[in-house]
């Protein structure tokens, strides 16, 4: 980093961070000079399972209106990201929902996530890393969501397995019960240089027995424009314009039954597809990072790609004179089939070695279809709120299927070359709960406790004219697994409050597809990939100042990530594994948001996260005190926002943004000549949103341009040696081109 951007993000620091991701939120009063203190609304999350002010919260949690980012173009959980102080995103291929979430010093390290994804109680993510788990995730921002909650690190007490780096949950609105509400919005944009983006979405939640049973039905359609050429790898000639586009839709319907003032049923149905085109990596020249035939091309190949996530839950809600019961019922399925042509390639070879004549075989696609489908249940027993002691105690039970086909089959003849399939069954049960107990009524201690048992077995089966049939029963992965939380808060005054907190998560155990020396016939690599722990450690300070004019929330934090789960390599052929030792990670945060009761809010975050090996990992190519791939050491992000009466009845809104993420390594390095991957940092990328818009009565309408600048940068980049040769095989993933748009809302 630059001494300039340090001094800039210093100042930025010292002014003010959230617009939509503050602690705390205050009602408008044009009338007002200065915040009053019974116009502080205090924002409540349920991110301890329990509703709580954010401010008393023992954790750092950020709440995101998403409202907020979508009027200014800013559609996808990858910008929510970029605003939020701690939290990282791999955008892998550029693509909505395709790459990985990570927070505070963690990456994506082997193939089961890091992160946990919920809509409310239900858990989205893939405990399997043979579901692509760790590249996949639910964006479910252009849902009927009321609030985004994104916590940071271990979660696993309260949410199991794969909140290793922290849980984002997608809390939707429950259906109205009295009066009906609902909007539409169509939101029109234009890539510099690219396509035309096209969103509609809208919702209308209405009581079909006042008082009794409210529905809320949702949807919407998101044609996202591509802005990479696809080009002729021969003459270098484009062959399709705008090849990265996508095309994306998804409705639910929510349905909320009231049978009493103490009992609740709710059911809700959700189904989100994408089709998408080419991914919008860049083939470059070199390790230069020059570009290999222009500015935002690419020579890949055409194919099919489509992905989809079918959810459906039920849960009742029971309210004892002492606690409340919830249980919730889920099953969650998604799909990923995706298809290259690779005819050029290997059409000849299949003809040769089915015996065909040559020109036999007119397509050879490359297939992957990966598919999950999970089901889940907990039973949760929440105490009352009180002054005295507080407890959660839960059960919860998760099995899941998964697979994994590959295959190469040249028609019309249905030449087999090749299908590999790795089908794997996850089972899970578990018994959770936490204590809280008041010392006095500014000072208590929270202690947690989750015990689970964890079981993956996998098969691993091959056919076809290039490999050897097959079909095998790897040896199962079981875990007995204990993950622990202890909090401590103190609250000085009614302004302040300080807390520590130790929580421990994990990933659970997986089957592993072996690894065996072709001459020694030693086996390389573990039959078993054992469960990874992740110990974080946290001391915190939420407050504000002058009834609100000023509020802040920092904390700084350590973490100890032992035996992490990672690919490791033999003879350049890669695999899972776990690290020999594990990896050491610390740094603080703080957001700070300035609200000057007059209209004008401003609110500035700034993240610090240095993460390194413990010891050498010759399998992971790493040195010992060697950066973790994919953490930048700096993020930081300002939003402001002035609101004010531009005439008698019409209001009107000017604000904008920057976002920065600091370079980071693409991969561990040591100069190892038969290493697979070669390391590339990543540019430094700082973006600038501006916006602007009116409201009168029903209707609002918005005006926005992101990436102002046009900064033209690479989000990521891989090098990956080409076998047989000296050369690389290079890419970069380009931030999006400037785009501008407008947006229209009608409310009802």
């Amino acid at each position: 980093m630059s001494e300039h951007m340090k001094k800039y993000l210093l100042v930025a620091a010292m002014s003010a961070v959230v617009l939509p991701l503050n602690s705390i939120a205050y009602a408008a009063d044009d009338s007002a000079q200065e915040p009053d203190a019974d116009n502080v609304e205090k924002i409540t999350v349920t991110s301890s399972r329990r509703i709580q002010s954010i401010q008393d919260v023992p954790a750092s949690v950020i709440a995101v209106d998403p409202e907020s980012f979508l009027s200014t173009g800013l559609s996808s959980m990858a910008d929510i990201i970029d605003y939020s102080a701690g939290f990282n995103i791999d955008r892998a291929n550029g693509q909505r929902g395709r790459g990985s979430i990570a927070a505070r010093g963690v990456s994506q390290q082997g193939s089961t996530a890091v992160t946990a994804i919920y809509i409310d109680d239900v858990p989205m993510t893939s405990n399997s890393g043979f579901a692509n788990g760790g590249s996949l995730f639910f964006d479910g921002l252009l849902g009927d969501v009321e609030r985004v909650e994104l916590i940071k690190g271990p979660q696993g007490t309260l949410f199991g397995a794969t909140a290793i780096s922290g849980a984002i949950r997608y809390i939707s609105r429950e259906p109205a019960l009295f009066e009906s509400r609902g909007s539409i919005t169509a939101d029109i944009s234009k890539v510099n240089e690219g396509g035309i983006n096209k969103q509609y979405r809208g919702f209308y939640s209405f009581p079909l027995i006042n008082d009794t049973l409210g529905l809320t039905l949702s949807g919407f359609s998101s044609d996202d424009a591509g802005y990479v050429d696809q080009v002729d790898p021969a003459s270098g000639e484009v062959i399709l314009k705008d090849a990265n586009e996508s095309d994306n839709y998804g409705y639910s319907a929510d349905l909320f039954f009231e049978a009493s003032t103490d009992l609740s049923f709710r059911l809700k149905g959700l189904k989100q597809k994408s089709s998408f085109g080419l991914g919008s990596a860049v083939r470059l020249a070199s390790l230069d990072k020059d570009v290999a035939y222009g500015k935002l091309t690419t020579d890949d190949a055409f194919g099919s790609d489509k992905m989809a996530t079918d959810m459906l839950s039920a849960s009742m809600t029971y309210e004892l004179s002492g606690a409340t019961l919830d249980l919730t019922s889920s099953k969650v399925e998604y799909e990923n089939n995706r298809s290259l042509d690779y005819t050029a390639i290997y059409g000849a070879f299949l003809d040769m070695l089915s015996g065909n004549p040559p020109g036999s075989t007119t397509s050879a696609p490359v297939t992957i279809d990966v598919e999950s489908e999970k089901t889940t249940h907990e039973l949760r027993l929440t105490s009352k709120n009180n002054d005295k002691l507080e407890w959660i105690a839960g059960l919860y039970a998760a099995d899941e299927s998964t697979n994994n086909q590959q295959s190469l089959i040249g028609q019309p003849l249905n030449i087999i070359g090749l299908i590999a399939a790795f089908p794997s069954e996850y089972e899970e049960y578990a018994a959770f709960g936490n204590v809280t107990y008041y010392v006095n009524p500014d000072f208590d201690i929270t202690a947690g406790m989750r015990f689970a048992k964890t079981e993956l077995a996998l098969r691993f089966v091959q056919d076809g004219l290039l490999l050897e049939t097959s079909d095998e029963e790897l040896e199962t992965a079981k875990g007995d697994i204990k993950t622990y939380l202890l909090t401590a808060r103190y609250r000085p005054n009614k302004d302040l409050s300080l807390y520590s907190r130790i929580a421990s998560g994990y990933r659970p155990a997986a089957s592993n597809l072996t690894l065996i020396d072709p001459v020694t016939g030693v086996l390389l690599s573990q039959k078993t990939v054992d469960q990874d722990d992740l110990w974080s450690y946290e001391v915190g300070a939420k407050g504000d100042i002058d009834n609100g004019w000023f509020s802040y929330d920092t904390s700084v934090w350590y973490l100890a990530w032992d035996d992490f789960q990672s690919a490791v390599y033999f003879n350049g052929l890669g695999t899972e594994g776990n690290a020999k030792d594990g990896i050491t990670a610390y740094g603080f945060e703080g957001t700070f948001t300035l609200n000057s009761g007059n209209g004008f809010s401003l609110t500035t975050s700034i993240a610090y996260a240095r993460s390194t090996l413990n010891e050498d990992e010759p399998q992971l190519f790493g040195l010992a005190g060697a950066d973790l791939a994919r953490v930048p050491n700096w993020r930081a992000s300002s939003i402001g926002r002035y609101d004010f009466e531009l005439s008698n009845g019409t209001e009107a809104w000017i604000g904008g943004g920057f976002r920065y993420t600091g370079s980071s390594p693409s991969s561990f390095v040591n100069g190892d000549p038969a290493n697979p991957a070669v390391n590339l940092d990543s540019d430094a990328v700082l973006l600038v949103d501006l916006n602007a818009g009116l409201a009168w009565e029903s209707i609002n309408i918005g005006f926005y341009i992101n990436n102002l600048l046009n900064n033209d940068d690479y989000n990521s980049y891989t090098a990956a040696a080409i076998p047989g040769t000296t050369t690389f095989d290079v890419t970069g993933i380009p931030l999006q081109p400037r785009t501008a748009g407008v947006n229209l809302t009608y409310s009802f």
